[in-house]
Order: structure tokens, then sequence, then C-alpha cells
């Protein structure tokens, strides 16, 4: 496992980074400088999960069947499609 998965930095960057963020007045700070990089950081990880994606979630007309219709599941299809290859959807 990646030492940065889990929230689980240890590096002296991030020791730093926590002590700002611990204050209220560098936490504003940080936050004011971070927002627009945020912004594009989601945005490019939404999109590039969803092109992840669509082609599993996109079906035929002719597998919508009322037999079909009765048994789909969301959930399912979000447990077993969507999440593996979409984690922050």
């Amino acid at each position: 496992m990646d030492r940065f998965e889990k929230g689980n930095f240890t590096g002296k960057l991030e020791q730093l980074l926590d002590c700002m963020f611990a204050d209220s007045r560098g936490r504003a700070r940080i936050l004011k400088w971070f927002s627009p990089h945020a912004i594009d950081y989601v945005s490019d990880v939404v999109s590039t999960e969803m092109d992840a994606i669509k082609e599993d979630l996109r079906g035929a007309l002719d597998i919508i069947t009322p037999e079909f219709l009765l048994t789909w599941d969301l959930n399912s299809t979000m447990d077993n499609t969507i999440a593996p290859k979409a984690p922050v959807l």
C-alpha cells in the first residue's frame, strides 16, 4: 500500500502542512490558495472516472425489457460496476 493512501502522510512537507492547517490563519491561507487547484484536480479525477465507466453504464435498448426493469438494482450496479473503476464518484 502506498504511504499516501488512507491519509498516511508522514513526510516533512505533510507535517508542515498539518501544522499550518491546525492554525486558523494558516488554514484560511492554505484553503484560499488551494481552492482553484482543488477544483481543477477534482474535475480531472471525476472526468477520468466518468470516461472509465460510461461504456459499462451504456445499455442497448434491446436489453431493457420488463423483466430487466423488475430485477435491476441501482445499489448492485454501483457496487459492481462503478465503485471499482470510480472510487471518487
